[in-house]
C-alpha cells in the first residue's frame, strides 16, 4: 500500500465520485490486474493523441483572427458561422474524451497494487489537467463578448451542439472547486514523484513526455490564476472534503466513451438494435441505400460533427446484385464496355479477387451486403455486423440502376484503402466513411450522382454523415430531392431497446444534441 502524506490524504478525497455519477460496472477497479499494463500504455497513447488535436483545435482560434477576435461586435455570416460552431463542436468533443479518461481512472484510491495505483493517478490527473487548462485557454479568447457568449450558448442542431453549453463551460473552468483539485492534485502527483522514477516512467518515450506536460499546464493554470500553492490548497480543503468533487464538467455525458474505435465504456455488450429487427430491415433494402448509423458510448463519435456519425454502402448479396442489375439498360452498357455479359461479369472480371471475397461469408458467418470505411480500412461486411448499432437511418438516391451500378463499382475500386483519419476528402490514398459515400456518388461525364456538398471542419473540406440526412431533410418535397426515406430504426436508452420509427421522426434526428445520449 502507498504511503500517504497529508497532501496525498487529501488529494484521494477530491477523486471520490458523487452519489449516481459513476457510470455503470466502469472503473479502472473492474479490469483484470493482467491487463492493467497494457491497458495503461494504449490510455497513455490515446491521452497524447487528443492533447495534440485539442492544440490544433485552439491553434485554430488562435490563428483565426476574423472568427475569433474578442474584440469582435459584428455578426457571422453563413461561412463564418459554420467555422465556429464546427471548431466549437470539436472543442467539446476532445474536452468530453478527457472527462471520459478521468472518470475510468479516478477510483485509483481504490487500488492497493503500488503499479496500477499510481498508473491510475497519472492518467485520471493528466487527462483532468489536460481538460481544464485547455477549457481555460478557449474561455479566455471569448469570455466577456456579448457575440461569443450568445452565439456559443446557443443550440447548433447540425453540429450536434445543445444549448448552454458555453456557460456550463465558463462556470466550470472558473469554479473554486476545480481550482482546488488541481492544485491537490498536482500535490499528490509530486508525491508519486520517485516512485514514477523508480518505474522508468521518467525515462520510457512512451510516458517521459507526460512529466514535462502536467508540469507545463499545471504552471500555466497557476499563472492564469494566481494560485499560492499549498496555501491555497490547505484554504479549500474542506470544500474539496465536503464536496467530494471530481466529477464531469457536463453531467449528461459523464460517462461518455472515451477509448478509439471498438471501445465501449457503457452497455459494454449488445446494442439496442437486435439481429432480428436487422433481418426484417433487409427486406426492403436495396442496392445502392445509403445506410447512417449511430453506436451509442464510442469514442468513435468524437471529432465527427452531429448525431450520425458514421455512413455505409448497402450492397446486398451477391445473389441479390445479380437480380437487381439484371436490366436491359444496364445489360447493354456493360455489353458495349467489353466482353461483359452483364454488371455481375464485369465486376469478376474487374476485380476477381474482391468478389471473390464478397461471394464469401464473412467471420461472423452472414453474407457480405455492406462496403465501408472503418478504423482498418474501406472493406466488405455483413449487414448483421455493419448495422449492429443503436440508430440506423436508410435512404436511397433517385438514380437509375445503371447509376447505382456505376456507383458501386468506383466502391470496389476503393476496397482496401486505408482509413483517412485526417479526414481529407481531396485525397484518394485513404477514404472516412463519408467520404467513400460522396466520392461514388460524384456525377461525372456520362453518370449522373447526387450533389453532396463539403464544408471546412478543422480546416479540412468534409462532408459529415449527419450533412446527408440534413440534405434530405433541406430537399423533401422541393423540386430537385435526390434522396427517399427507406428505414429508420430509433434507439431508446431508457427502454433499452430499438423502435421503427417513421419518415417524421427520421427527417429531424440530424438536429439531436450528439451527446444527449439517454433519449426519451
Amino acid at each position: 500500500m502507498i504511503k500517504r502524506s497529508l497532501f496525498a490524504a487529501l488529494a484521494l478525497l477530491l477523486f471520490l465520485p458523487s452519489p449516481g455519477l459513476r457510470a455503470e460496472g466502469l472503473s479502472i477497479t473492474g479490469l483484470p490486474s493482467g491487463e492493467f499494463p497494457s491497458r495503461f500504455y494504449q490510455d497513455v497513447g490515446l491521452l497524447k493523441i487528443y492533447i495534440d488535436s485539442i492544440e490544433k483545435t485552439i491553434g485554430i482560434v488562435e490563428e483565426d483572427k476574423i472568427v475569433f477576435d474578442i474584440k469582435r461586435a459584428k455578426d457571422f455570416d453563413l461561412r463564418e458561422k459554420e467555422k465556429l460552431y464546427t471548431v466549437w463542436s470539436n472543442f467539446l468533443d476532445h474536452i468530453l474524451a478527457f472527462e471520459g479518461l478521468t472518470g475510468y481512472y479516478k477510483d485509483f484510491y481504490l487500488i492497493t497494487n503500488r503499479e496500477r495505483h499510481a498508473g491510475s493517478f497519472l492518467i485520471a490527473y493528466a487527462s483532468y489537467i489536460a481538460k481544464f487548462s485547455n477549457g481555460l485557454e478557449f474561455i479566455h479568447k471569448t469570455i466577456d463578448n456579448e457575440l461569443y457568449e450568445k452565439k456559443l450558448d446557443d443550440p447548433a442542431p447540425g453540429y450536434g451542439v445543445p444549448a448552454g453549453m458555453y456557460a456550463k463551460l465558463k462556470w466550470n473552468t472558473i469554479h473554486i472547486q476545480d481550482l482546488s483539485n488541481i492544485l491537490a492534485g498536482y500535490q499528490y502527483f509530486k508525491f508519486l514523484g520517485s516512485f514514477y522514477k523508480k518505474q522508468g516512467h521518467l525515462n520510457d518515450k512512451r510516458t517521459a513526455w507526460l512529466f514535462g506536460y502536467v508540469n507545463s499546464r499545471y504552471e500555466y493554470i497557476k499563472d492564469e490564476l494566481k494560485l499560492k500553492g499549498a496555501k491555497d490548497f490547505t484554504a479549500n480543503g474542506l470544500d474539496i472534503f465536503r464536496e467530494k468533487t471530481f466529477s464531469a464538467w457536463f453531467p449528461m455525458q459523464m460517462s461518455v466513451s472515451v477509448w478509439m474505435g471498438d471501445t465501449k465504456v457503457k452497455r459494454l455488450h449488445g446494442q439496442l438494435i437486435t439481429s432480428r429487427q436487422i433481418t426484417e430491415m433487409d427486406k426492403v433494402l436495396k442496392p445502392g441505400d445509403i445506410i447512417v448509423e449511430r453506436r451509442n458510448w464510442y469514442l468513435s463519435n468524437v471529432g465527427l460533427p452531429g448525431f450520425w456519425p458514421h455512413a455505409e454502402l448497402y450492397t446486398g448479396t451477391y445473389d441479390d446484385m445479380k437480380k437487381y442489375f439484371a436490366d436491359p439498360d444496364v445489360k447493354g452498357y456493360y455489353r458495349t464496355k467489353g466482353n461483359y455479359s452483364d454488371f455481375i461479369d464485369y465486376l469478376e472480371k474487374k476485380y476477381p479477387e474482391k468478389m471473390k471475397e464478397f461471394k464469401n461469408k464473412g467471420h461472423d458467418g452472414y453474407p457480405h451486403q455492406i462496403i465501408e470505411a472503418v478504423s482498418e480500412g474501406v472493406k466488405f461486411s455483413s449487414l448483421q455486423e455493419g448495422t449492429s448499432a443503436d440508430y440506423i437511418g436508410v435512404m436511397r438516391p433517385r438514380l437509375s440502376r445503371l447509376d447505382i451500378s456505376r456507383a458501386i463499382d468506383e466502391a470496389f475500386g476503393y476496397l482496401g484503402r486505408p482509413y483517412d483519419f485526417n479526414f481529407d476528402f481531396l485525397t484518394d490514398s485513404a477514404i472516412v466513411c463519408s467520404e467513400l459515400i460522396y466520392k461514388i456518388y460524384l456525377g461525372g461525364k456520362d453518370k449522373k450522382g447526387l450533389y453532396l456538398g463539403l464544408r471546412e471542419i478543422a480546416g479540412r473540406n468534409a462532408m459529415p454523415a449527419n450533412d446527408i440526412v440534413e440534405k434530405f431533410d433541406r430537399e423533401l418535397d422541393k423540386p430537385g430531392q435526390e434522396l427517399d426515406f427507406v428505414y429508420f430504426l430509433d434507439g431508446s436508452e431508457k427502454d433499452k431497446k430499438a423502435f421503427i420509427r417513421g419518415l417524421s421522426e427520421f427527417r429531424q434526428t440530424y438536429k439531436r444534441p450528439k451527446w444527449d445520449i439517454t433519449q426519451k
